[in-house]
């Protein structure tokens, strides 16, 4: 797991916002310091350099979400997978 940054805030709409050093691909897991799975990254925005990051939470996780502000926050190195029907090919 990779560090991915410390909390910011949390949005109106129940979402961590933090600050990242570095850029995470969308869709990675996101882990708080228990290796407890919190959420998704769902966007990246602002400058390149250190980008803000919305995390979308899950729904089990949304209790005391003010509490964790300041606390520091990792990714997992890899990709969520894509459950659901797989697409026909066209002929």
């Amino acid at each position: 797991m990779k560090k991915l940054g410390k909390i910011s805030h949390i949005s109106i709409k129940g979402k961590i916002i933090l600050r990242s050093d570095n850029t995470p691909s969308m869709g990675l897991s996101v882990f708080n310091e228990n290796k407890k799975k919190i959420g998704v990254v769902q966007d990246i925005f602002g400058p390149t350099k250190k980008p803000y990051i919305t995390v979308k939470v899950y729904a089990k996780n949304t209790e005391n979400l003010d509490k964790r502000v300041g606390t520091t926050m990792f990714v997992s190195s890899k990709p969520v997978k894509k459950r659901g029907r797989k697409k026909r090919k066209k002929r």
